[in-house]
């Protein structure tokens, strides 16, 4: 094996140099403690600047917060399915043919949609017909006491008057009322019925029995269900009225 000599004149590596006299000696640890703390209070004074820029930056009033939506004043209708703001129901299913809610409503009402299933046709052979009668109305304001059994049993004088014409002499029998089950709040829902005996030459129905069933909603607002049904209607229209009567509700 070769041997290589040592030059006596090569400088010392850096690790075995000592400084000379008078020289500060630095360590590793030392500087970089000294470049973070460089670093950190650089930091600190961007910060103080941003932090400084910002409260002098000029400052808009506080916005209002977002308009809650709108409520409806007014009965909607698709298909058979009617809504108001938490009301809801499906109207008849055939027999019955439904019209729409732009038709003029009687006093006291503000809309109303009418369905109809003949029970008598031409009983009179002059072209009268004789109907079941079913629907939904939405009570004027004026038309709103804040009793619901009072403003129910004006909504039930108000659909008699408007099914029947005074020629005809409507004579309603007694009439029953009471809360009526609904799903949704208690007490959001009052019923009037009774039957109705008319004075109609060759007509067979002996009477009707009209039934009105008043919601009263949260916006204070009052939609009311109906139903004239005579007695020797179809057994098919009356269940179709039953079905109709059991969608009621008024939750969200």
């Amino acid at each position: 094996m070769t041997e290589t000599a040592t030059d006596p004149a090569a400088p010392a590596s850096a690790a075995e140099r000592a400084p000379a006299p008078g020289e500060p000696q630095v360590r590793l640890p030392v500087a970089v403690l000294a470049v973070v703390a460089t670093i950190v209070a650089a930091l600190l004074v961007v910060a103080l600047v941003v932090r400084l820029g910002a409260d002098r930056l000029p400052t808009a009033p506080p916005r209002d917060p977002p308009a809650a939506p709108a409520t409806s004043r007014q009965l909607s209708l698709t298909g058979r399915q009617v809504t108001l703001d938490e009301f809801s129901m499906t109207l008849p299913g055939p027999p019955f043919a439904c019209g729409t809610l732009d038709q003029p409503p009687p006093t006291g009402f503000a809309q109303i949609a009418v369905c109809s299933s003949v029970v008598h046709r031409d009983y009179d052979g002059k072209g009268s017909d004789w109907v079941a009668a079913s629907g939904v109305a939405l009570l004027a304001d004026s038309a709103v006491d804040p009793d619901l059994a009072t403003t129910t049993g004006d909504a039930f004088t108000g659909l008699l008057s408007a099914f029947y014409d005074p020629a005809d002499h409507p004579s309603p029998g007694k009439q029953t009322n009471g809360p009526q089950p609904l799903r949704g709040p208690s007490g959001a829902a009052w019923t009037e019925q009774a039957d109705v005996r008319v004075e109609r030459a060759g007509l067979p129905t002996p009477y009707d029995r009209l039934v009105v069933i008043v919601v009263r909603l949260e916006s204070g607002q009052h939609v009311a269900f109906f139903s004239d049904f005579p007695h020797d209607g179809s057994k098919q229209a009356l269940q179709a009225v039953v079905d109709a009567a059991n969608t009621l509700e008024a939750r969200r």
